[in-house]
């Protein structure tokens, strides 16, 4: 896995985009993610609430080097999909979203992907299988622009 990560992160870096954005109200989860990610070279942006991951989410120069984006459904402020909802409609997929849901019944995997979202996993989950899907969305991204 090492080696693919490494490849995948060389390409991020040579197209400036090698950021992963965490959005997550569970602060352990979310520091789980900044350390596992930052330890294969990325850079993170962790948020805890869905106001705070529009806010950021909706100016452009904060996604500029970002290269996928992972999202929790239920937030605790507002439901994730009406973040995705509002980021897709300023920038019609700029960037591929993975969610992350405790909500693991078919209709909410398939509401997740209709709403935008690339790819859906549900808690719990393993950080490997999470950490290998990343960077395969990663890989096609980078590889299309």
């Amino acid at each position: 896995m090492e080696k693919k990560f490494k490849k995948v992160l060389s390409m991020a870096i040579r197209k400036g985009k090698n950021k992963i954005i965490i959005i997550d109200d569970d602060e352990d989860l979310l520091e789980l993610l900044d350390v596992s990610f930052k330890a294969q070279g990325f850079e993170t942006h962790k948020i805890s609430n869905g106001k705070e991951a529009l806010h950021y989410l909706l100016k452009e120069e904060n996604t500029k080097s970002a290269c996928l984006i992972i999202l929790d459904r239920m937030l605790g402020d507002m439901e994730g999909l009406d973040v995705l909802r509002k980021y897709e409609e300023k920038f019609h997929n700029h960037l591929p979203v993975l969610i992350l849901s405790v909500l693991s019944a078919e209709k909410d995997v398939i509401e997740g992907f209709k709403k935008g979202a690339v790819d859906y996993i549900t808690k719990p989950f393993s950080i490997p299988i999470l950490m290998n899907k990343a960077i395969s969305l990663i890989s096609q991204s980078t590889r299309g622009e």
